[in-house]
Formats: C-alpha cells, structure tokens, sequence
C-alpha cells in the first residue's frame, strides 16, 4: 500500500468517526454522505497513474514560448533567458566580451577615487564588498630572507635622493601627489630589482606604468562603467593564490551597507557612452593574471589639506574611509576585467576565487589592501556570495628628515610592502574558463518551399535577413521575392530566362563557377 492510500484510509475511518458532526457541503442543498466522500477519494487516487507512468511520458509538442516582439514580463524574461544561453555557449571570451558590449547604453560613470562624503557606502553597496580590518595570514606569514636590512638602507637613500638631494626647477614637482608619483616609481624600480632572487615569480613580471583599466556591470535597473588609471601594475604568469575559501562566514555572511538613494546625490551621473571591458592588457597577452597595483593618493585628498580642516576629529577618519573606497573600487573593476578574460560573465559566475593586492601611498604613508572576487552576479537578489577586502590602515614609512638622517623609520611598513610583494603565485588547480553549453534556440518558422539545391542555397542567403516576429505565409512571399530579385526578375529587363545568365554572380556562385 503506497504512502497516498494510508493517507486515504486514515481520513476515511476518520469521517465516519465524526459522522453525527460533519457536514460537507454546507452552500448546497444537500449534504454528502461521509461513506460516499471516502469511496469518492479511493476511487480519485486509484484513477491516479503511478509516478513512473508520468515520468515516462514525452510532451507532444514543442513548449509555447512569448512572442519575441511583446512587452510582457514573460516576454522579458524570455528574451534575458535567451541571452544568457547564446553567451554561455560561446568559448571565446572575446567573443562573449563583444556580444554582451556591442549595444551602447546609458550608464553611471564611476571612478576609484571617491570626492564626496560618505561615498565609500555606496562603493561598497555597489560592488557588493565586505571589508576586514586586517591582511590574511598569507600575507602576514611570507618568510622575508637577509637581505631586509640592505633593502632598508636602500630605501632610506631613496627617501633622501628625492627629499633632500633632488632639486627640480618646476614648482609642481614640489607638490605632495608630484613627489608620491616619483617616489612610489622608483620605490617599485629598487624593491622589484633587489628582491627577485628570492621571489622567482618578479623576476618574469611585468610592470606597467599608468595602464587604463575599465569595467562595467548592471547592477538593479541601471548600468555602471568604472574608469581608472592605476600609476603602477605589476602582471605575472600564474595567479595568487585564494586568501579564504568560497564558502566561509565572510565570504557568505559578509556585512554589506545598502544604499537606498540615487547615485545622482553623489554627484555621480549617467552618459551614453560604448561600455568596455579592459583589465590594462590585451586579450593575447602572456602574462595575464595582476598581482599588485600602485596607487598614488592625489592631492584633492591629501592629508595636507584635510589637516586645514576645522573638523579635525573628523577628518582623519574620512580621509581613510575614502582611501579604503579607493582600494574597493579599483580592486573590484581591474580583478572583475580580469574574470571576464578568462570566459566568466554575469550569466556564469565565478567558480573558484580571484584575487588582487594594491598599495596605496602619497610618498610617506602606505596603505595595504588585498581583495578577493567571489561573484560576477551583482544583480541577483538570491546570490549569497559576497567579495572580500582586507584592509590596512595608513602607517607612515618614516616621521621626518633632519640633517640629512630619516628620523623614526617604521620597520613594520617596509615588512609589509616585502611580504605583499613577496606573496608567491601558483598555478591554477581548477579549470580555467567554464564549458561552452550547447544553445539551441526554438524554431519559430519553417520555409514551406521544397528543399531542392537552389532552394537551400536561397534560404541561407536569406536567413541573415529573416524577421522573427513575420507569419510564415510572409516568410514564404518575402523569399520567394528575394530569390527572383538576386537572380534579376525585378529589376525590369526584358530577358525571359534569367536563370540561365551566367553573368549574374548569384548563379555563377551557385553554379559553382566563383
């Protein structure tokens, strides 16, 4: 006896229990009896076909899909459903790049370095980040060899050569973003060339100098392109490894702040612009996995301007807010340009972790941060996945520079800048782009013409030209209109046979002569 007709049985005794106290059917003039109520039940589950019958049957016809040229919500989601199959069973990231990007759209134009109050919020809320207030143990347990102590005197000629010794006639190089500019260059020069005997990974890097990086996402009703310029990226052939698995309390359960309002109240708005994708390399490119980026704090947000403030309890706590926004920002569009190079789109998400590392500096303090992307699927209310940043605050490399000697060097930022540099590549374990899935689009018309040779090679000469959306007594007419116009019966000449001129190149190409 199956698991539907104890249920029965049961009701059944049941009802004739109650049977002085039931009544069914009260809106009618009469009432059921209780006995004929159970056989009536037997009978509907013994009519029931077992599940195995139901699984075995085959629909006799094609599934009735939305009209193509509706406005309907079915019709919307259709048409999405039908994107999403034509991108994922293509195996070229460049061709997936191309078909997601060729229409151009109005988007927010975003950029890493954050001018308004407050607005690392919204870079959070729109990136769908987590921050943690410290660097992971990957980073903080790289072993450092002998030679920290040559590199710290290095580095300390270093801070003198551009402080004190290095005279430049322009007044702008007097500037603090000027100086941060010069200095983080030549600080990546010196520690790039004194330490990649220990770290093989470096010596085959590839370092580039102010590089464009753009990426762009929907996110809700709207569309976002990020455009930023780090002053410094460094490329190398295998990426770094994950800094947490997918799956964990952070990854999962990370706080993301909401931002409710517009992005126009940020002075953030929209232009009509052709939306791109580009990490700072080329598709071809050797080395295509980032491992850090340099960038240089502009002067809008100096520390020399935020100290002539009257709110200087405020003030400092902005000032790193914003650097972090900065951080979130940059990392998210350069490691999510990157997914798209290697085939994951917003149809088909990450299946294993990507990550970055940045530093961050205006020529004295240095910032850390290192990001993980977890997720391309920013628009999917149901997607858990939250990315990832740890985050370091500003700590100054040296206090001040007197009588030729660097007063207060901080041994711990030098260690830091070591061991993010130093964090080892590995080669990838999982596979590297995700399998083409076979797209196979209904059929919505047929040509109701015989399929003889010269009918086929006119149906595929016709097709590129084909509107979904025409009956298929039209779809007939226009070809058959289309076929006599190629062959010239159109066209108002007073030749009988057509068919047979060998100067038309529609049929000397399906002659075979061309």
């Amino acid at each position: 006896m199956t698991s539907a007709e104890t249920v029965v049985f049961k009701m059944a005794a049941l009802i004739q229990n109650m049977r002085p106290y039931l009544v069914v059917g009260k809106s009618c003039s009469f009432t059921w009896p209780p006995n004929v109520l159970a056989r009536a039940c037997m009978t509907s589950v013994q009519a029931k076909p077992p599940a195995e019958t139901e699984q075995e049957k085959k629909p006799l016809y094609p599934p009735v899909v939305p009209s193509l040229t509706s406005n309907s919500e079915d019709a919307k989601k259709y048409k999405q459903e039908l994107i999403r199959q034509k991108i994922a069973s293509l195996s070229s990231p460049k061709d997936k790049i191309t078909a997601l990007l060729q229409p151009s759209r109005k988007a927010y134009m975003l950029y890493a370095l954050g001018r308004r109050y407050n607005i690392h919020v919204y870079q959070q809320w729109v990136t769908k980040t987590t921050v943690v207030k410290q660097l992971p143990e990957s980073i903080t347990d790289v072993p450092l060899d002998d030679r920290f102590e040559q590199v710290k005197s290095q580095v300390m000629d270093l801070i003198l050569q551009e402080r004190q010794y290095m005279k430049r006639n322009d007044k702008k190089w007097r500037e603090p973003y000027r100086f941060g500019v010069v200095f983080t260059k030549e600080l990546v020069r010196l520690l790039t060339t004194a330490v990649t005997g220990g770290m093989p990974h470096l010596a085959t890097a590839n370092v580039i100098h102010d590089a464009k990086v753009e990426y762009c996402w929907p996110l809700a009703e709207y569309w976002c392109q990020l455009l930023d310029q780090p002053d410094i990226q460094i490329l190398t052939h295998h990426p770094l490894p994950q800094y947490c698995p997918m799956d964990s309390a952070v990854c999962i359960d990370g706080e993301v702040p909401v931002y409710e309002w517009s992005p126009r109240h940020l002075a953030i708005f929209e232009r009509t612009r052709k939306r791109t994708i580009f990490p700072g390399f080329k598709i071809e490119s050797p080395l295509h996995c980032g491992h850090t980026q340099f960038r240089v704090i502009t002067k809008e947000i100096s520390r020399e301007k935020f100290n002539q403030d009257l709110r200087r309890d405020k003030t400092g706590d902005q000032l790193e807010l914003r650097i972090m926004g900065s951080a979130v920002m940059g990392l998210f569009g350069w490691t999510a340009a990157q997914a798209f190079y290697r085939g994951f789109t917003w149809y088909q998400d990450l299946h294993y972790p990507i990550t970055s590392q940045v530093v961050l500096s205006d020529g004295r303090f240095f910032t850390f941060g290192c990001y993980q992307l977890n997720t391309l699927s920013l628009q999917e209310e149901d997607n858990p996945r939250r990315n990832v940043l740890f985050y370091q605050d500003s700590q100054p490399l040296y206090d001040d520079i007197q009588d030729g000697q660097v007063i207060g060097f901080n041994d711990d930022v030098l260690r830091t800048l070591l061991q993010v540099l130093g964090n080892r590549t590995e080669p990838l374990q999982a596979e590297w782009s995700p399998e083409p899935v076979p797209f196979n689009p209904p059929t919505r018309f047929n040509y109701h013409l015989e399929d003889t040779q010269e009918n086929i090679f006119f149906k595929k000469m016709f097709a590129p030209h084909l509107r979904k959306d025409l009956s298929e007594k039209r779809v007939v007419r226009k070809l058959k209109d289309f076929k006599d116009h190629r062959l010239g019966k159109n066209i108002g000449t007073n030749i009988k046979d057509v068919y047979q001129l060998d100067t038309n190149p529609s049929v000397r190409k399906f002659k075979g002569k061309d």
